[in-house]
This record gives C-alpha cells, sequence and structure tokens, in this order.
C-alpha cells in the first residue's frame, strides 16, 4: 500500500510513526516538507519507508490513499489546486470541513473518511472516529488503534 500525507505536524506525524511501527504492509509513505523538521526527523527515523515530497501533486500522484492533516484555512487554499483521482481513498483530519465541503474541494468521486486521531497513536493506541463507516479504513486503524465508527457527522 502506498500512503501519501499532505502536511507533517503533530497528527500526521503521530499517525505516521504509528504506521511506521506497525504490521501494517506499507510499501511508501510519502510526506509533504510542510513542517521541515518533522519531515526530516521522519524521514531519518524511518529511512527504508518515508520519501518526502517536493509538492502535494506528488504526493497525490504517488499514493492510493492520501491522508490530509492541515489546517482549515490551508485546506481550503491547496486542496482545490490538486487534482485527485478517484480511485483514491483520501483520509481528512482537518476538524472544520465537513464531508459535503471536502466533496466540493476535491471536485472527484473519491471515497472521502473524516479521522481524529489522538496523540497515543503513535504507540498503537487509542481512539479513531471516523465518518463515515468504512471497512478498509477501520481495519487499517484498527492494526494501530481502536477504531470508532460513526455514522453521522452531526
Amino acid at each position: 500500500m502506498k500512503l501519501g500525507f499532505i502536511g507533517t505536524g503533530n497528527i500526521s506525524s503521530d499517525v505516521i510513526t504509528g504506521i511506521c511501527k506497525s504490521k501494517l504492509a506499507v510499501s511508501k509513505i510519502t510526506i509533504s516538507l510542510r513542517n521541515k523538521s518533522k519531515s526530516k526527523n521522519l524521514k531519518k527515523k524511518f529511512k527504508n519507508k518515508i520519501k518526502i515530497a517536493k509538492n502535494n501533486q506528488e504526493i497525490v500522484n504517488n499514493s492510493e490513499w492520501v491522508f490530509l492533516g492541515i489546517l482549515p484555512e490551508v485546506g481550503e487554499k491547496i486542496l482545490p489546486k490538486l487534482n485527485f483521482k478517484s480511485n483514491q481513498k483520501i483520509i481528512s483530519f482537518i476538524a472544520t470541513i465537513n464531508l459535503t465541503q471536502l466533496k466540493k474541494i476535491v471536485k472527484k468521486k473519491a471515497k472521502i473518511v473524516r479521522a481524529i486521531p489522538l496523540p497515543p497513536i503513535s504507540l498503537g493506541k487509542g481512539p479513531v472516529p471516523i465518518c463515515p463507516p468504512d471497512k478498509q479504513v477501520k481495519k487499517f486503524f484498527d492494526k494501530i488503534g481502536t477504531t470508532v465508527e460513526i455514522r453521522s457527522e452531526s
């Protein structure tokens, strides 16, 4: 599985750490240089799995699943410029952009799931609420935490 992370703040870094310490079958994780120190630290720590992308479109182009770990105002600015694929899965950590808004911004029929991982994810622990329920995303997060499926954003 090829994963990509747009944004490498605390949440994304914790999820990436949890993935790299898990038994998930991940061949490559492409990450942004959004936070240089965190990106370079992840690359140094998990050499064989991490690739730092030149830009966000490279992340989208090289990933089956794209994780959005950016601030809402950054998402509204950069996401409409990206060309997502309809067969991609997009997992959003963005708190204030709901599924309807994300679908309009992404402009593709890609499967979008919102997730709220907490810091213990880096240790392979903690709840991860996801919405809407998705079998693949649940199975994925169950390997690095405990997934809680939520049917409605409200």
